[in-house]
């Protein structure tokens, strides 16, 4: 192990959660209203020029399927396979299982649908799909990591961030019913 790499990585990790927490500890409710308008500003103008006419869900999320998947559609208690790749809205790669991007698939992110294990957005998303299913998917902050972010840990996003995401259902084990 290389006890220099994980010991800069503790500290850099640390020293953006105490700045993190000190930047928002002093933040009133207006500055917040302003970020908030501001991301939706930026997802407003994402959305007209990539997706014009597009509508949300009921909760704001943006669902764009591109390749049809078979058989019964994803519910809550389905165990889940997914291959994806998380962006920020300006395009930077933020998350991804591993080579996706690149066009190599392995360890594929499983989750049970409905346990809250990950971002809401996401969670929604997958009980529009089936497998073989891709999307993309626009999931604002409320719908990701909220006013406050991820700044501790991985990945790292900061407050009021819209996410892009394409997703892949790579398996889906059905809950006993």
């Amino acid at each position: 192990m290389n006890w220099n790499k994980i010991t800069k990585h503790f500290f850099t990790g640390l020293i953006f959660s105490v700045v993190a927490a000190s930047f928002f500890a002093c933040r009133d409710d207006n500055s917040l209203e302003q970020l908030r308008k501001n991301e939706l500003a930026l997802l407003d103008e994402y959305i007209l020029a990539n997706h014009p006419g597009a509508k949300p869900t009921a909760s704001g999320l943006y669902y764009f399927e591109k390749t049809k998947g078979k058989g019964d559609t994803i519910v809550a208690g389905d165990k889940i396979q997914i291959f994806y790749a998380t962006w920020t809205i300006d395009g930077k790669l933020i998350d991804e299982t591993n080579g996706y991007t690149k066009g190599y698939l392995f360890e594929p992110l499983e989750f049970v649908v409905g346990a809250s294990t990950v971002i809401s957005g996401l969670e929604e998303a997958v009980t529009y799909m089936q497998l073989g299913t891709v999307a993309k998917l626009v999931i604002n902050s409320q719908l990701a990591y909220g006013q406050y972010g991820n700044t501790s840990g991985e990945p790292y996003v900061a407050g009021f961030s819209t996410l892009l995401m394409e997703v892949k259902v790579h398996k889906i084990y059905k809950a006993n019913k």
